[in-house]
C-alpha cells in the first residue's frame, strides 16, 4: 500500500487491517502508569479512531471507485484524488468535513533546511570524517 495509488488499495486490503486497530489500541493501553479504567477508556478511544479512519478512507475510495476514480496519498500521480492533506491546505475550505480527519504533515525533509550531522561514540568522544 505504499505506492501513491496505493491509497487506492485499501479496497482490497481493508479486511486485513483489523491487527492494526488492535495493535494501536493496545500500545495505547499500554503506553503510561494509567489507572485500569482510565487505561481501558484510552484503549477504547484510540480504537474507535483508527477504526473510523479506516472505515472513511475505505468508503471515500469505494465512492471514488463507483466513479471511476481512484485514491492516492498526495498529490503525485496523475488526476487521482487525494487522501492526505497538510494541516493548513487551503483546499480544506472547499472540501466535505471528512478530510480533514487525514490532515498530516509530511516528511521532515520537506519542512527543515539541511542540518548538519556529528557523530559521537556511545561515550560522547567526537568521530572524525574520514576523508576518500
Amino acid at each position: 500500500m505504499t505506492p501513491p495509488l496505493g491509497a487506492h488499495a485499501i479496497l482490497t486490503e481493508r479486511a486485513s487491517l483489523d491487527f492494526v486497530v488492535d495493535t494501536l489500541a493496545e500500545r495505547a493501553y499500554a503506553h503510561a502508569d494509567l489507572p485500569p479504567e482510565d487505561a481501558a477508556a484510552l484503549r477504547q478511544r484510540v480504537r474507535e479512531r483508527v477504526l473510523d479512519l479506516l472505515n472513511e478512507w475505505e468508503r471515500m475510495a469505494t465512492e471514488l471507485n463507483n466513479v471511476g476514480g481512484q485514491l492516492q496519498y498526495q498529490v503525485e500521480t496523475g488526476r487521482a484524488q487525494r487522501l492526505l492533506y497538510e494541516f493548513l491546505n487551503p483546499e480544506l475550505k472547499q472540501k466535505s468535513p471528512r478530510y480533514k480527519k487525514f490532515r498530516a504533515n509530511r516528511s521532515m525533509r520537506d519542512v527543515e533546511p539541511g542540518v548538519n550531522l556529528w557523530l559521537k561514540t556511545s561515550d560522547g568522544m567526537d568521530i572524525e570524517e574520514e576523508t576518500p
